[in-house]
């Protein structure tokens, strides 16, 4: 009898034991995507190497510990960045970048271009995930001399987002 009701009360607080782990904690300082709708993290743009010893400007380069890509002035862009999700059910993320011009590098930035996303994944059970992609939007080439600035910018959508 008394095994029956241990097994009586587990069921009745299951459903909350779920609940809980679907919706799992975050570790404390870490950005929760609905709090600010998407997450940000910036790095100043440099001159690719290839094109510091040609003399030429048609590469910059970006990176930090969040994300790394770069833009070529034909509005081109490669985007590498980390992508943590947290609880069991899925979210759908997708990683951008734009660009802007600050002084110096990533300071008082001046935005120039509406976010460009290269990477759209789904992503479950506290998986964290590489996002890797490229796209090419052409409206970039007017602003590509004054580029200072990339911001990495992940937008999440579906259940899972928190």
């Amino acid at each position: 009898m008394n095994a029956l009701r241990s097994i009586r009360g587990l069921i009745r607080v299951l459903p909350a034991l779920l609940v809980g782990l679907a919706f799992g904690a975050l570790a404390p300082g870490e950005v929760r995507a609905a709090d600010m709708g998407q997450i940000r993290a910036s790095a100043p743009t440099r001159v690719s190497i290839a094109d510091l010893a040609s003399g030429k400007r048609d590469r910059l380069e970006f990176s930090d510990a969040a994300f790394s890509g770069w833009i070529r002035r034909d509005g081109e862009i490669y985007l590498e960045a980390d992508v943590a999700h947290n609880g069991l059910l899925c979210a759908d993320y997708q990683a951008g970048v734009r660009f802007g011009v600050g002084a110096p590098g990533c300071s008082n930035v001046q935005w120039l271009s509406e976010a460009v996303y290269a990477s759209r994944r789904m992503q479950c059970n506290n998986a964290g995930l590489r996002h890797v992609g490229g796209a090419t939007d052409a409206s970039l080439t007017a602003i590509f001399d004054r580029i200072t600035c990339a911001e990495r910018i992940i937008r999440c959508s579906g259940a899972g987002c928190r």
